[in-house]
């Protein structure tokens, strides 16, 4: 297979330092085998931090050096000229929403052309891309969106600028005053934008001009796997998130503590979370609210150990029962592995999970009841009823959010956009 030879730069927020990004350990993989060049520089790690993740042999990371000891209001004298106009400029439309509101703005402008001007300052930059045309390619649609969209209007060759949409990038809700910035800037100065879900699009549709980025929706995906037998009895619940506040672990345990209450036997594992504290507090409160349950939080896992444990370990449903989600990837893996998946019915979950078909849907605020009506439905489906929800699962991933499908898809994509730069420059 042809590579491009038009280099292609990532922006992450973290991948491949310290944590986050999981699922693009996937994708990167896909991407090397058609580009030549693939540089991965994290917006939101500087150097000091630990790279966690192997990389192909043509990939590789820059770390920026984010810290020093001005803070952000420092710096917006030396950037009051590029704050005014150009590409790097305060949003003004979203500035009068509220005081708020402009702080927020002109504090993610002043932070965005920052990591700008120290990428443009790096050898990378100077050695291997000045004149060059390239993909500017924003993992999500804000530091990485913005520093592709300003590439894309200040580098000295042509600049296919793109990026994707997840949840905390385009869900307003998520945020202070319901405000993201620079919305109407990132989706008009780029020239496609790549939603993972429909509900992530319907947050970008209000800022689409026909000047502006083209909306494609690309879902995220999760490779193959095996798939085990789902035991029933007991019921094995396994959930897979970090402990944050919105993704309402604690409700899970109540829905653990309820279903033991009725007398079913059940047995709940937990994959996911570094903090300790977070992680005593949790083994504490479900100690208490579940105490007849066979109970285990297994902490942080390496993605390749969590899909492991999903395919050999037998578990009959998995439960995720956050306020706010995209779409989420441990869905995937579960579906992936023929686990049929309850989950709330929040964000992009119904894209995937099917209500009936390959798991159930809970209320948004499910109580801890509500959930455990739910797994319950799940579990004391007939034999066959409980087998095609297992087949459908599988089918879902294969069909909607198989890795192989979705990042080749995606990569052969970019070489597309590559192709239209070379070609541009030779004629």
């Amino acid at each position: 297979m042809k590579k491009s030879s038009v280099p292609l730069v990532v922006f992450t927020d973290n991948y491949p330092f310290d944590v986050g990004e999981e699922f693009f350990e996937q994708e990167i993989n896909y991407l090397a085998e058609r580009f030549t060049e693939v540089w991965v520089v994290p917006m939101r790690v500087g150097v000091g931090a630990s790279k966690t993740r192997l990389l192909p042999e043509n990939v590789s990371a820059v770390l920026l050096p984010l810290e020093d000891a001005r803070g952000w209001k420092q710096r917006v004298p030396w950037y009051l000229p590029r704050l005014v106009a150009g590409p790097g400029r305060v949003e003004l439309g979203n500035t009068r929403r509220s005081a708020v509101c402009a702080v927020r703005e002109l504090h993610f402008a002043v932070d965005a052309l920052h990591r700008f001007e120290l990428f443009t300052r790096t050898r990378l930059y100077r050695e291997r891309l000045v004149g060059r045309p390239l993909i500017a390619y924003g993992y999500w649609l804000y530091y990485g969106a913005a520093m592709a969209q300003m590439l894309r209007a200040t580098h000295d060759a042509p600049v296919a600028a793109v990026s994707r949409a997840h949840a905390y990038d385009v869900n307003e809700s998520y945020k202070p005053q319901g405000h993201l910035p620079a919305r109407r800037r990132l989706v008009e100065g780029l020239d496609e934008v790549y939603p993972i879900s429909q509900y992530a699009a319907s947050f970008l549709t209000p800022y689409l001009s026909a000047g502006g980025a083209r909306l494609d929706i690309r879902h995220l995906g999760v490779p193959a796997s095996g798939r085990g037998e789902r035991t029933r009895e007991p019921i094995h619940i396994v959930s897979c998130s970090h402990l944050a506040p919105y993704k309402r672990i604690d409700r899970l345990a109540d829905a653990v503590g309820a279903l033991s209450e009725r007398g079913r036997r059940v047995r709940w594992t937990h994959i996911g979370e570094r903090d300790e504290q977070r992680l005593e507090a949790m083994r504490e409160y479900a100690a208490r609210v579940a105490p007849k349950a066979k109970i285990e939080f297994l902490g942080y896992l390496p993605n390749d150990r969590t899909r492991s444990l999903l395919e050999t370990a037998g578990y009959t449903v998995l439960v995720n029962s956050s306020a706010g989600e995209g779409v989420p990837v441990s869905v995937m893996e579960a579906m992936a592995a023929g686990i049929p998946v309850v989950a709330t019915d929040v964000g992009g979950t119904k894209e995937i999970v099917h209500d009936g078909v390959n798991g159930v849907l809970a209320p948004a605020q499910a109580t801890g009841e509500e959930l455990a009506d739910a797994i319950a439905q799940a579990v004391d489906a007939s034999p066959d009823d409980f087998r095609r929800m297992c087949e459908q699962a599988v089918l879902t991933w294969d069909e909607e959010f198989n890795a192989e499908r979705q990042y080749r898809g995606m990569a052969r994509r970019l070489v597309e956009l590559a192709e239209g730069l070379r070609q541009g420059a030779a004629a």
